[in-house]
């Protein structure tokens, strides 16, 4: 008997390890580039990204909280207590921390909740069907009876869906930037509204990120276009090379130049579609303080109505995509292709900043805009930043939706708003903190306001959504997660190469987090295989523990799509 059940746990093991494997393959299936060699991926909780971040922050948790998060990440209370020298009665406590970061398959990356509200089109309900980002356009063009590009199937979700042919005036999409699941269990209560629209709409509660890399420009990207990396091009926030001894990378979205390059994005969004269907009629509102956000859920602006200008110089594109300029503390846009709200001359950061001072409590102080220029990313991981994209959303759709009567026009306006304070507080405090709590608390009031408001002004005739791009890793000091710089992964690498060429070129053409690209010329100049460098990745030590878990080549991915 006891052999038996032996038999069982270890079939059991077996399963549970080939999963996140399975996971991983499938995901970098739907994500591979044309010139992908290499698949990365790291063990449980280590980050692998460009460098440290020089602040170190100091972050507040409370010990109920934090026993809940290491429990569900199998991580020992006791085994924290003594690392971090806390008094087995505190209640709350203090640390010192560096950053946290996300891009891998592993669940606290993946896992992320879907809320759509719609009684008249959407049947309410808490639903265990598999569901990507990407399902969210297709969802709109079955409320829209529109079928775009990158439709999907969705016939086994015909369950949600109410028989009702009439369209709504507007459909609103909510991201809550690094919002995953992990986030909503480590500060349970903190969230009413949320908590209480799972019994007022359709919420899904098994949705995924399917694609590498768990990044913000890459979730917009799904959630605005439908499309995969393999087919957007998309694939991860930058892409790092290596040339003269440097480690250097190069944004999304940005050309040679360092201008714009939405060609970048490969494929049209659902709102580029969507209104050149409708002859530039609807409005399209896509607003984020980082603009690889709303550029992916908005997609090519007047650059792919252009065909439509031509034809018709009459018909003018509304599509007003746009995010935070912090050299001048303001907001902007790329001209050629969108516009900026005129209600955004109003929001001045540092002019915010003191008017909303005393009604915020926070853990930065701003002596001038200088001072605010330095502390950006504390603003933006405050609830500051929550209230200003609040207000600057619902004064958008007022100037170019209700005050110019396209609320009435029959015809469905798309608007899309990021709230990524919890994004910036995440990466600088760590979704477990005290100042994580904080602006969940924040962005739950937000949402319900801008929820408020679209039923004051559409009464029942809006779609709302609510979602997320990513989730997080834990903080390193709590999981014990290794952190790997860009800058020791080329290094480490360029060993294989004559001391002399070392600091020259790499034998990496580029690399992200989890895909890599061979610079195949160099490698058979100095007579190195690919053997030999998928050995030396998996041979870097952090702390004099592996770092990488599993490397693949491209001809090792199966198709493990849909």
């Amino acid at each position: 008997m006891k052999q038996k059940y032996g038999l069982i746990i270890g079939f059991l093991f077996i399963l549970i390890n080939c999963g996140w494997e399975e996971d991983y393959k499938r995901a970098a299936f739907l994500s591979m580039q044309p010139d992908t060699d290499l698949i990365l991926a790291p063990y449980p909780f280590n980050i692998f990204d460009r460098e440290a971040r020089d602040a170190i922050t100091l972050s507040h948790y409370s010990k109920e909280e934090i026993k809940n998060i290491l429990e569900d990440h199998d991580l020992s209370w006791e085994e924290l207590k003594t690392q971090w020298k806390l008094d087995a009665e505190e209640e709350n406590f203090s640390k010192e921390v560096n950053y946290t970061s996300h891009y891998t398959q592993y669940f606290y990356d993946t896992e992320i909740p879907i809320w759509i509200y719609g009684p008249k089109w959407i049947r309410n309900g808490q639903y265990s069907d598999p569901i990507n980002q990407q399902h969210i356009p297709s969802i709109y063009g079955r409320l829209l009876d529109f079928k775009f590009s990158n439709t999907l199937n969705t016939s086994y979700l015909d369950k949600i869906f109410q028989n009702q042919k009439e369209k709504p005036e507007i459909i609103v999409t909510v991201v809550v930037d690094q919002g995953g699941r992990q986030l909503y269990k480590a500060h349970k209560g903190s969230y009413p509204f949320l908590e209480g629209l799972k019994n007022n709409s359709a919420y899904f509660k098994k949705a995924k990120v399917g694609h590498l890399e768990s990044h913000t420009a890459v979730g917009h990207m799904a959630i605005g276009t439908g499309a995969f990396p393999k087919d957007s091009k998309i694939f991860s926030n930058e892409i790092y090379s290596y040339a003269d001894g440097k480690v250097l990378h190069r944004p999304v979205y940005q050309g040679a130049n360092k201008d714009w390059d939405l060609s970048e994005l490969a494929v049209p969004s659902f709102a580029d579609e969507w209104d050149l269907f409708n002859n530039n009629e609807p409005v399209v509102i896509s607003q984020c303080y980082a603009a690889r956000a709303s550029v992916g859920m908005a997609g090519h602006g007047k650059l792919f109505n252009t065909a439509l200008q031509q034809k018709n110089p009459l018909s003018s594109d509304s599509d007003h995509v746009y995010w935070q300029d912090i050299k001048s503390l303001s907001w902007s846009t790329y001209t050629k292709a969108f516009l900026t709200p005129n209600s955004a001359q109003k929001y001045n950061l540092y002019k915010f900043y003191l008017e909303n001072k005393k009604q915020i409590s926070t853990h930065f102080e701003a002596k001038d805009p200088i001072d605010l220029i330095a502390k950006i990313h504390h603003f933006q991981g405050s609830e500051f930043q929550v209230k200003m994209d609040g207000e600057l959303f619902r004064d958008t759709v007022s100037e170019t939706i209700l005050n110019t009567k396209k609320d009435k026009d029959g015809i469905t306006d798309l608007a899309y708003v990021t709230l990524k304070a919890t994004d910036a507080v995440g990466h600088l405090y760590g979704w477990e903190s005290k100042e994580a709590e904080q602006v969940l608390k924040a962005t739950d009031k937000e949402i319900e306001t801008i929820f408020q408001f679209l039923k004051d002004h559409f009464g029942d005739n809006f779609v709302m959504v609510v979602t997320a791009d990513h989730g997080a890793a834990p903080m390193p000091e709590i999981s014990n997660g290794l952190f790997l710089s860009h800058e020791q992964f080329f290094a480490t690498v360029n060993e294989l190469l004559p001391e002399s060429e070392r600091n020259k070129r790499s034998l990496i053409k580029w690399v992200a987090h989890s895909q890599l690209s061979f610079d195949r010329e160099l490698m058979k100049m100095y007579n190195v295989s690919e053997e030999a460098i998928i050995n030396k990745i998996l041979s870097i030590q952090v702390n004099e523990k592996k770092f990488f878990r599993k490397v693949w080549r491209r001809e090792e991915i199966p198709n493990l799509s849909f």
